[in-house]
């Protein structure tokens, strides 16, 4: 997992998090009767929160375009408009610009007054869960499809970070500089009902987030030995860790901090003995001097929360780039071992860089060269045919990764082309490598799902072990078209081990 695009996932999520925090404040944490009073510095925030939002959506088709492509930036002008044309993750991601176009024009009537702004935060609230959206339809629980119900489930985990990691923010950015700053002009009754509004929102933040992220985590797992035995598990671990510990502070705030609060501002406080014991209430000094300093307490014990709260968005953004446990389990242990080199199917098909190694018992340099004479001879497919060494006019270096991902996931190649693939299994798990079209892929996903374990004689693919590099020439069809090479050892396929061949300039969407 490269740094940088976690670090830049981490940029998107806490984005979209924050924007949420923000219209869900504005609507069910401050009171009405305060719109005017925090319209000006809230709306700002609105604003660096589009802002932010913004940004992050071009940063993160960049890391995306760098993840797929394994290239350098200088090749991202080439790169991104494939990406955009010829991905899932492409067409997902243009949703995103008009529904931030509605999101700015919004947010610019809303500057006019708090009464506009307040009205506006609904349609608002509902285009960021439309943004919220693509995240969860690019994620791990889309890989075996849209709008399934693991998709939902990560999209309600997402929103209720919103409302209470993403109100959190909002609390500490915006609204404790106001209420430190203006408290002798503010209502006395006015910190008490705002932290009593946010407890609220964020206990109910806080069970649909247990509710979805534990659907969530046993489909990732698998088992429950994943949780200690894997990568996966440990991160897992970590973010569970620093929610536990979310809650203990909310907790704290609820039953400790809100009493006094009240009690600074001379509200009668009627609470548990416990918890009277433990904040020792009758202490509190009523006067604006203890108000200030019952505030403060607060503010601290909030800002500390949004730190931990980006630590948690962190961990989610590491597991949005590992591998769940659950689809590397698909694989059964041992499986797909007898890759290419060891039936006689052999890749490379006349390539000298990567001969193709025997078959027990025969004559395989003989039986190699004679096997792929035949299928460069005689196979022909709709998506092109097995080509020649002395023809090959570009090499193509591809990685087969055990994050069920290929490095590059975007070929860009001239019409009528002869390609060298030179492919690379980097990881622990065998991995396939089969050129077709979307029909040719369906029908050999059903076939090896049909025949697990039968060892490929495909012209069009290849299958690799670790740390095997193996080789195959394709000619390509002299008219513009749009294929993919793809892994159909059990789970990868489903997991989304696709990559795309963009030949010449096909019309998007074809």
């Amino acid at each position: 997992m490269h740094p940088l695009y976690i670090a830049l996932t981490a940029i998107d999520v806490i984005a979209v998090v924050s924007s949420i925090g923000m219209m869900a404040s504005w609507l069910w944490v401050l009171p009405r009767d305060q719109d005017a009073a925090l319209h000006r510095p809230f709306w700002r925030f609105a604003g660096l929160s589009l802002l932010g939002l913004t940004l992050s959506s071009v940063l993160i088709l960049i890391s995306r375009s760098l993840e797929m492509s394994g290239g350098p930036l200088t090749g991202l002008p080439q790169v991104i408009p494939e990406v955009l044309q010829a991905t899932r993750y492409g067409s997902i991601w243009w949703f995103r610009p008009p529904l931030l176009l509605a999101l700015w024009l919004l947010w610019l009537s809303g500057l006019v007054s708090a009464r506009r702004a307040r009205a506006l935060a609904i349609p608002m609230f509902i285009l960021l869960a439309g943004v919220a959206f693509t995240r969860s339809e690019t994620g791990h629980p889309a890989d075996h499809g849209d709008f399934r119900l693991g998709v939902f489930v990560d999209w309600f985990h997402l929103l209720a970070a919103g409302l209470w990691v993403g109100a959190l923010f909002c609390m500490t950015l915006v609204i404790f500089p106001v209420l430190r700053r203006k408290i002798r002009e503010l209502r006395p009754d006015l910190p008490g009902d705002l932290f009593q509004r946010l407890s609220s929102l964020a206990g109910f933040g806080l069970g649909l987030i247990l509710v979805t992220g534990i659907w969530t985590a046993w489909k990732q797992l698998g088992s429950w030995s994943a949780l200690f035995d894997t990568a996966y598990g440990h991160v897992l671990l970590v973010k569970l860790g620093l929610v536990a510990l979310l809650i203990a502070i909310g907790a704290y705030n609820r039953f400790i901090r809100l009493p006094r609060i009240r009690k600074a501002h001379g509200f009668v406080v009627a609470s548990k003995r416990w918890a009277n014991r433990l904040a020792r209430t009758h202490e509190v000094d009523p006067g604006a001097a203890g108000q200030r300093r019952e505030i403060a307490h607060c503010y601290r014990a909030v800002a500390i929360e949004s730190v931990i709260g980006v630590l948690v968005l962190v961990a989610a953004s590491v597991l949005l780039h590992g591998m769940p446990p659950a689809a590397m389990a698909q694989v059964p242990p041992g499986f797909g071992t007898m890759s290419m080199a060891g039936t006689g199917g052999g890749p490379g098909f006349g390539s000298a860089s990567a001969p193709m190694r025997p078959a027990a018992g025969t004559d395989a340099p003989k039986a190699a060269r004679s096997q792929n004479a035949a299928y460069s001879s005689k196979t022909r497919f709709s998506f092109g045919a097995p080509g020649r060494a002395d023809e090959v006019t570009q090499t193509v270096r591809i990685r087969a990764l055990d994050t069920m991902r290929f490095v590059p996931a975007i070929v860009h190649v001239p019409p009528g082309a002869t390609v060298r693939f030179v492919v690379t299994d980097v990881g622990r798990l065998d991995h396939e490598f089969v050129i077709g079209d979307s029909r040719e892929q369906l029908e050999h996903e059903k076939e090896m799902a049909s025949h697990p374990g039968m060892p490929m004689h495909d012209p069009n693919g290849i299958r690799l072990r670790p740390g095997e590099t193996e080789t195959i020439i394709w000619r390509f069809p002299d008219h513009p078209m749009v294929l993919e090479y793809a892994c159909h050892e059990p789970g990868h396929f489903a997991a989304g081990m696709i990559g795309r061949i963009v030949v010449g300039n096909p019309h998007p969407g074809t």
